[in-house]
């Protein structure tokens, strides 16, 4: 069954503005919208599930898994980024309705993404080790499916497929962090291949043509199988949150709850470790001396109590990781003489460039040029952004000494200016002298003819033109 459950009045906060000009906006940062759509039970796929007590991995039926998606209300982006919450639970209870998963897909999607949290197959025979293998393989199973499905749909739910992250609590951390590491088919667990084999990591599910593996994976306390997964192509973002007196999901190696019967599983102090050694830094939040769940939950549940002060700061940190993977990077280099500047681009992800030069004038163009009309220090600033309005910003100072060492002269004019293959002088003169910034002679001609620039470097020139009346008159051009 699918609802549509309409929270709040509709009201978009508008974008702030730092500055006239640049198009600041707090998306992504913020509850930006005070709307949010969830849409419930969402079928994303059917898998064999074993039947309870779990004591046989024969004894199975067909589960639908569901899922409930979180959407900001009246969002006008057609592509957002998405993040799938995997519950916590041991593989043995919990489900997406769990109240941490919940709070964070409500407080992703006030934020403008889109979030949804899921189901996965449960169940293991806690006395059979190669049933616990299996289980967590199963979960990894569910979480690649889930990832197909939103690839499928891509255009109905308004999603960037190549913005999909998991996040996990426990349980569904290890989900996200086989999804990460336990991505190739020689990787699969000999447990996973008899009684009976449970297929390939993108067979089960659904049948949708795509690969399974997320984008970016956020772990709350989870564990990896073996280190000896990771390799050096994982170089995908990755944050890390534990307490180091975790006695349920180890922070080091341990088997989990202390039960032999399960295998040692290698937590969040060793993936940081391994991943450190390929030259790949998780980003991570290790708190000492506390144990697991530790932003105030049980089993997901937050109980009488709520979420504690860790809560908050888990968010914050979560929001921030996310934005950073998905924001363009702004990167600048520029060359002038005296007052004139050109600026170039050299920034990653980004489709629309602002540019405030410090001088209450601004620009939209990707690589522009500006002149400076009065000496002094100005912070130029490049902002970025990308097709999912995420931003960024990057600024240097200029010294500018306006002299008078370029003649006025409205008989000579020099055009284009800037110019990319060819300019023009037009009016008359004897002789024209091209130099470049360094003052080091380029070319000297009489002719009135185009004179060709296309095989010059990008930067500034001068140009002295003596005029009919052997005026000297010098300007400086922009070769694009």
């Amino acid at each position: 069954m699918k609802k549509t459950i309409f929270l709040l009045a509709f009201q978009i906060v508008a974008a702030f503005t730092l500055t006239a000009q640049l198009p600041y906006n707090s998306r992504y940062f913020s509850a930006v919208f005070d709307s949010i759509t969830i849409d419930t039970s969402i079928v994303y796929g059917n898998a064999p599930a074993l039947v309870f007590p779990y004591l046989s991995e024969s004894n199975t039926f067909n589960e639908d898994l569901l899922m409930d998606v979180y959407q900001p209300f009246g969002d006008t982006l057609n592509a957002r980024p998405l993040v799938i919450c995997a519950h916590s639970g041991s593989f043995l209870s919990g489900s997406r309705k769990n109240d941490d998963m919940v709070d964070f897909c409500d407080s992703l999607a006030h934020r403008g993404y889109v979030a949804a949290t899921i189901d996965y197959r449960l169940g293991m025979n806690v006395f059979n080790t190669a049933s616990s293998v299996r289980a967590v393989y199963r979960g990894l199973q569910d979480g690649r499916a889930a990832v197909r499905f939103f690839k499928e749909f891509a255009g109905l739910y308004g999603i960037d497929t190549n913005q999909i992250y998991l996040l996990g609590s426990s349980a569904g951390s290890f989900i996200g962090l086989q999804n990460m590491f336990m991505d190739m088919e020689d990787e699969r667990p000999p447990e996973t291949y008899n009684s009976p084999d449970l297929g390939c990591l993108d067979c089960s599910g659904n049948s949708y043509a795509h690969s399974g593996k997320a984008n970016a994976v956020v772990s709350l306390w989870g564990a990896l199988k073996d280190t000896n997964l990771i390799v050096n192509t994982d170089s995908l973002p990755l944050f890390l949150a534990h307490g180091t007196a975790d006695d349920v999901v180890y922070f080091d190696v341990g088997h989990p709850f202390g039960y032999n019967g399960f295998p040692e599983t290698y937590g969040s102090l060793p993936v940081s470790q391994q991943r450190a050694t390929y030259g790949f830094q998780a980003t991570t939040y290790f708190v000492e001396g506390v144990g697991h769940e530790f932003y105030g939950a049980s089993n997901g549940m937050w109980g009488s109590l709520g979420p504690n002060n860790y809560w908050d700061t888990i968010v914050a940190k979560v929001d921030t990781f996310c934005y950073r993977v998905h924001k363009p990077h702004a990167s600048f280099n520029y060359t002038g003489v005296e007052n004139v500047y050109l600026f170039e681009d050299e920034s990653t992800g980004a489709t629309r460039w602002h540019w405030d030069f410090g001088d209450g004038t601004y620009s939209d163009e990707q690589n522009p040029v500006h002149e400076y009309l009065v000496s002094g220090r100005y912070q130029a600033t490049e902002m970025v952004l990308n097709d999912l309005t995420s931003w960024d910003t990057t600024s240097t100072n200029i010294d500018i000494f306006v002299s008078v060492n370029e003649t006025p002269s409205k008989e000579i004019i020099i055009y284009p200016n800037p110019a990319k293959d060819k300019i023009m002088i037009s009016g008359s003169f004897e002789t024209v002298t091209l130099f470049n910034m360094e003052g080091l002679k380029i070319l000297e001609t009489k002719s009135k003819q185009p004179i060709n620039i296309g095989n010059l470097p990008v930067g500034v020139y001068f140009i002295k033109v003596i005029s009919k009346n052997r005026e000297v008159i010098v300007k400086k051009f922009i070769k694009r």
